[in-house]
């Protein structure tokens, strides 16, 4: 038995459909981390049929992965991690395009390429984030010394924006006037800003490119339903887990590892083939109960990592059998699973484990 994640790539392709249409036709999508769970491939194809040819990947094995499974030349493959020692033909025998974060990076791209061969990039300026990008320090050295920014062909100047999921916050409109008024520099180059939170500020911070993320799959950091247009995008997917055995269990009996909850009654017991392993962690386990047939029923004892038990006797309507599947997460209970815990969208998602099967439609 195995969990399954049913995945809709339909509602995936409606997504970044609303997500392009609010950034002015312009949505790139950013796919890292096997599509935050959902399946990188399958995610990148889909898009690619509803007119998606831009997209971001965390490190240069993500992109090769992806270039070995679309070959086609109209479609950029971008790489977050930047432009490494070594990695130089990497970059160039699978056409893929590094982000220069910094300024040994500029050299490096500068002294590979030649009339022979070249590398396209985009280059990564900090603007509030220091994370990724090149320091003031050094965006004021090229200010000085703009002569090295031609060598190089730029598909765009990019910056992240750190508090986008916050329209109050004045940080957004700072980093704004930061990428354009580095713009100057290079007037013809497009520029790239806004994530997710960023198409949602408005079309000012579109710019030329937006890259959605989590938008992909409908939600915001929170499991919230992104709202455009007056029109909620939607989770594209249910993972159902699997009953692996029932029991009945009387009264005051111990449930699990070190027995930490006891039945308070005569209970009948499911225990449920998806644990830590598949990404249900056990800090979930205060949070998270389940609505079926109008009952609801609580998690006992510990999340394992293989399993977890669920006390299903207060229904009365079915009965169950090993085998059977219930609907563990879906887009009616995510918000408030992620709500009471510790973790945000981007962090359930992708943990998600490899054991779970997914199943397209």
């Amino acid at each position: 038995m195995h969990g399954l994640l049913k995945i809709s790539l339909q509602k995936i392709q409606s997504n970044w459909l609303a997500l392009n249409h609010s950034s002015n036709g312009k949505a790139s999508a950013v796919i890292k981390a096997n599509s935050y769970g959902l399946g990188m491939v399958k995610v990148a194809k889909s898009l690619i049929d509803v007119g998606c040819q831009f997209f971001y990947v965390a490190n240069i094995n993500e992109a090769i992965q992806l270039r070995k499974n679309i070959n086609s030349k109209k479609i950029k493959i971008a790489v977050f991690e930047g432009f490494f020692k070594g990695s130089e033909s990497n970059y160039f025998e699978n056409q893929l395009t590094p982000i220069i974060n910094n300024l040994e990076q500029l050299k490096r791209i500068n002294k590979f390429n030649s009339e022979e061969r070249k590398i396209s990039a985009i280059l990564h300026i900090d603007t509030g984030m220091n994370r990724l990008g090149l320091s003031l320090e050094e965006i004021n050295f090229l200010k000085k010394n703009k002569d090295i920014l031609n060598i190089t062909k730029w598909d765009f100047i990019m910056s992240h924006l750190t508090s986008s999921n916050d329209y109050k916050n004045t940080s957004n409109n700072i980093q704004l006037d930061k990428i354009i008024e580095f713009s100057n520099l290079l007037p013809n180059i497009k520029l790239t800003l806004a994530n997710t939170g960023g198409i949602k500020l408005g079309t000012k911070f579109c710019l030329d490119q937006t890259r959605p993320g989590i938008g992909l799959y409908g939600i915001d950091n929170y499991g919230q339903n992104i709202r455009l247009l007056s029109k909620d995008l939607i989770l594209p997917f249910e993972l159902h887990a699997p009953i692996i055995q029932i029991r009945n269990v009387n009264i005051n009996q111990p449930i699990s590892y070190n027995g930490i909850e006891k039945t308070k009654r005569n209970s009948t017991l499911a225990t449920i083939g998806i644990g830590y392993a598949d990404g249900w962690l056990r800090l979930l386990k205060p949070h998270s109960h389940f609505w079926l047939y109008k009952k609801r029923c609580n998690i006992l004892g510990n999340i394992t990592m293989d399993s977890f038990v669920l006390d299903i006797t207060d229904i009365k309507e079915k009965v169950f059998t090993e085998g059977d599947y219930f609907c563990l997460l879906d887009n009616s209970n995510i918000s408030s699973i992620i709500k009471n815990s510790e973790l945000i969208s981007y962090e359930l998602l992708t943990l998600l484990g490899s054991r779970l099967v997914r199943d397209y439609n």
